[in-house]
Formats: structure tokens, C-alpha cells, sequence
């Protein structure tokens, strides 16, 4: 047997390395010597078109603008005004997250985290921490603090901080292009401002705004906002415009900024080509998720689909977030969600007592109608909704029998 030595051959195009390799074994016998040149020139060759294909598949992809590396990124916001840009590297099942606490331009107190993923048998995906920069007693990386998520690639993010962090749902939306930013949205909002004091019955519980491109990448933003009590005609106690916003900027990647004059962030924003926003405006100010309007939904466009997500109720003290799942069917009159708080969201049993979504109207893909809870007991509700392509979305504001609000953010799996 005949060994070569890595380190007596250079390294280089495969004809150099080829040429001295003929001076090691040219004092072969000459059959011998034949039989490894001959299986030698095969695999350099073999080589260099491998290596050839590699290259001009990479050129390929940067001429089509296609993303090489398979890593998603989100931005989004919590409670009270809390931005977390998450960043999922699905090789290796990695995520790295970075905690802003609502002071946009004061970096200072940002705090990264680090961790691994796995997706669940349920589809949801736990997301373990082991590192956190700076520490914070807060926030161990022992194990014991960790998230739950609900992943739609390519169009958002839900997350539900869980164990030793439990706490307020992370709304998030993926990243996107500034082409993605100009139209008209619905939005509820998710990020209540006053946390457990929140009342969307008097308070903003939705809206629609309208953002215009008045030149490349700088944006107007106009709208309306209104209280629970608007739908179906009721007493509506919050009804007033948004107006006076100073104008947006988009960076890069649909990210987009507003300044004020004195150029302090003053709300931060996120879009995608599926048609989904979220805004940020800041601690105390809370923030938004919203979705393109289109005259051409249909509620009848949920019928089918398996729901899952989050529903997030700001005024609990313990559990704020509760994992939940919704199945549409159209009974021929009417469209119904039935479903449930899934008791262990690792096997994905469903609790006993049921609830049922009915939705009543439409209109450019905001929802209106009632929910059931157990007892017969039942609430109005307003929501928005996303069908682009296969995905679909779900945000809806309500609140219980006893007058506690709660919102729900669901995603077809």
C-alpha cells in the first residue's frame, strides 16, 4: 500500500496538484502506475466539475437574489412597547434574539439571547435558552427560561415567553423589502401600552391605517382608531383619526423607522410581501399587528384550516399567554371556529371546556361577530384576517364573560 502525504503535494488547481503527484509515483512499476493515474485523472476531474457546478449555482443565486443561507429573521413587539428582533438559523436549530426595552435609540440595555430550537410533534417550536449578554438574574440560562412559538416561514412569528419568564406574547413579523410597505392595513393591537390595565371595550382596540409613498423609501401614515365598542353598532367610546405622525422611513429589509424632529425614534415597523406589519411605538404606547386589506377575502377562506397560536390576556397576573387551537367549518349558513386551550402544548391536548368563534361580516378582511364560552356565555369580537397564497392569519380582540380582555393571534398550519 502507498500512502501520499497531504503535505507533499501544493495545493491549488487539481492539474498542479495532479502534476506532483506524477513525480511521487513515477517510479511505480508501469501497470501500477497506469491503474492510479488512470482512477486519479477520474476523480480530478469529477472534482473540478463539482466544484464548477458549486460556483455557478452561487451566481445563479446571487444574480436571482436568493437567500444562500437558511436563516429567518422577525421583528416584533410586546408589551408595553418592547421591540425583540428574533433571527432562527434552521441548519443548526439555533436563535438568537435581541430584547430591545422600548429605547429605541439607547442600545444600552439591550439584552441578547441565545439558544436552540425543536419543533414539536404539535408544530409549535420550544426554544431553549442557553446563553444571555449582558447576564440577567431574570432571565437564567439553566433551563428553566424558555419560549414557545408559532411559526409561519417567511411571514411571521408568534411567541409566547414561558417558565421562569413568563410573561406578555411577542407579536413578529418577517422581514421583507421597502416595496412591500405602501397600502392599507387592518390592525388590532396586541401590545397593550397599560399592560394589565388595558380595556379595549373604552380604549384602542383597532383600526386601520393607510401609509403612502411620497418618495423612495419615506412613507405618510394616516388612519382611523377605534374602541371594541364600535362593532356592531354599539356605543363606540374611541373613534378618532391618526393623523400628525411625522413621516417613515424605510432602511432595509421592510424595516421602517419614524423620527421625530429632533430625530428620536419615536415607533419602529416591520413589513413582508405577504401582506403583514407590525408597529412599535414605543415604551408605554404599546404596538400593533396588522394585515393588507383586500376586497377579494372571504371569511369562507378560513374554512378548512386548522388554527393554531396564542391567546393573550394583558390583565392576568400569572398566565398572560395560553396556547390554543381553532378548526373552521362552514355549516352552510354560518362560519364557525371551535376549539380550545391546549393543556400541554407537547402532545396537544385539548382542554374539556370549548369555545366557538361565529363570524358575522367582512369587510376588506376586517371580521366582526361573537364568541361562545362555556355556559352559553358570549361576546362581541372584532378581528383581522390574512389568506396570501396558503397562509392564513387570525387576529382577534375581544374579551371574556367577567369583562377581561383577551386577544387572539392564530396561524394555519
Amino acid at each position: 500500500m502507498i500512502f501520499i502525504s497531504y503535505s507533499s503535494i501544493e495545493r491549488g488547481h487539481p492539474s498542479i496538484v495532479l502534476k506532483n503527484i506524477r513525480k511521487i509515483v513515477g517510479s511505480l512499476p508501469k501497470q501500477l502506475f497506469k491503474a492510479i493515474m488512470k482512477n486519479l485523472l477520474f476523480y480530478f476531474m469529477s472534482l473540478t466539475l463539482l466544484v464548477f457546478t458549486a460556483c455557478n449555482d452561487d451566481e445563479m443565486d446571487d444574480v436571482s437574489g436568493k437567500v444562500t443561507e437558511n436563516i429567518s429573521y422577525y421583528k416584533g413587539t410586546q408589551s408595553p412597547g418592547d421591540v425583540w428582533e428574533w433571527t432562527l438559523d434552521h441548519d443548526n436549530n439555533t436563535f438568537t434574539t435581541v430584547w430591545d426595552y422600548g429605547t429605541f435609540d439607547d442600545t444600552s440595555d439591550d439584552i441578547t439571547i441565545e439558544g436552540t430550537y425543536e419543533t414539536l410533534v404539535t408544530g409549535y417550536l420550544k426554544c431553549t435558552i442557553n446563553n444571555v449578554s449582558p447576564a440577567n438574574q431574570d432571565i437564567p440560562d439553566d433551563g428553566s427560561a424558555y419560549f414557545y412559538a408559532m411559526h409561519l416561514p417567511g411571514v411571521a412569528m408568534i411567541v409566547k415567553p414561558e417558565g421562569s419568564i413568563k410573561g406578555d406574547l411577542i407579536a413578529t413579523v418577517a422581514a421583507g423589502d421597502c416595496a412591500d410597505v405602501a397600502g392599507n392595513y387592518n390592525y388590532i393591537l396586541t401590545a397593550p401600552g397599560n399592560g394589565e390595565a388595558y380595556d379595549p371595550a373604552t380604549e384602542e382596540a383597532y383600526g386601520e391605517v393607510s401609509i403612502v409613498e411620497q418618495g423612495e423609501g419615506v412613507y405618510a401614515i394616516s388612519g382611523n382608531k377605534y374602541s371594541l365598542d364600535c362593532a356592531n353598532e354599539g356605543a363606540c367610546t374611541l373613534n378618532s383619526s391618526i393623523t400628525g405622525l411625522p413621516t417613515a422611513s424605510c432602511t432595509e429589509n421592510g424595516s421602517v423607522v419614524i423620527q421625530s424632529e429632533d430625530q428620536v425614534t419615536a415607533v419602529e415597523g416591520q413589513f413582508t410581501a405577504a401582506g403583514v406589519m407590525m408597529l412599535d411605538m414605543g415604551k408605554g404606547n404599546g404596538g400593533v399587528l396588522a394585515f393588507k386589506q383586500s376586497a377579494t377575502y372571504e371569511f369562507t377562506d378560513l374554512v378548512g384550516h386548522d388554527m393554531f397560536g396564542f391567546a393573550y390576556m394583558p390583565n392576568n397576573n400569572d398566565e398572560k399567554t395560553a396556547a390554543v387551537q381553532l378548526t373552521f367549518e362552514d355549516n352552510g349558513e354560518l362560519v364557525l371556529g371551535n376549539g380550545a386551550k391546549i393543556n400541554n402544548i407537547h402532545t396537544g391536548e385539548l382542554d374539556a371546556d370549548s369555545v366557538s368563534l361565529r363570524i358575522d361580516g367582512i369587510a376588506d378582511g376586517m371580521l366582526d361577530g361573537d364568541i361562545t364560552f362555556p355556559g352559553d356565555l358570549g361576546t362581541n369580537f372584532v378581528g383581522a384576517m390574512l389568506s396570501y397564497e396558503e397562509s392564513r392569519m387570525l387576529v382577534v380582540s375581544s374579551h371574556d364573560p367577567e369583562g377581561s380582555p383577551f386577544i387572539l393571534v392564530l396561524i394555519a398550519k
